[in-house]
């Protein structure tokens, strides 16, 4: 268990810290529950993207990205969320085969992403459970 000094809660070095500390302003138990919504969200949302890939659909592709931008963002990912726009973007101007390949990188960030934040889960009901 991370912990400063203080007793804070310290978040995973992947994630935008200061942007978390400014979001939850201390509040892990607000941070809990926005993580344990991203892990129940995330594979609803990511199979509209799966499925929107694997039909050509870019429009549908586009939106779907989106819409997990937003969830990345929320839990500190700030540097995916920018992979993310710029996913988007391209969907404005490439064709499916062109972009396979950032796709790929887009659904290997994405597992990261998922597993960081699973632990990062694990590791705030245990801080919370211990600050009651």
């Amino acid at each position: 268990m991370e912990k400063s000094p203080s007793g804070k809660f310290v978040f995973n070095g992947s994630l935008n810290a200061v942007f978390l500390d400014e979001l939850f302003e201390g509040d892990t138990i607000y941070a809990e529950t926005v993580f344990e919504d991203f892990l129940r969200d995330l594979p609803g949302y990511w199979k509209q993207v799966e499925a929107a890939y694997h039909n050509r659909n870019i429009t549908e592709l586009r939106t779907s990205v989106h819409t997990c931008k937003t969830l990345f963002g929320y839990v500190g990912f700030t540097d995916l969320q920018e992979f993310c726009q710029q996913f988007e973007d391209s969907c404005n101007s490439r064709s499916p085969e062109e972009l396979e390949k950032d796709y790929e990188i887009l659904l290997q960030k994405k597992e990261k992403a998922q597993h960081i934040i699973e632990t990062e889960y694990t590791r705030l009901k245990l801080f919370n459970e211990e600050n009651e």
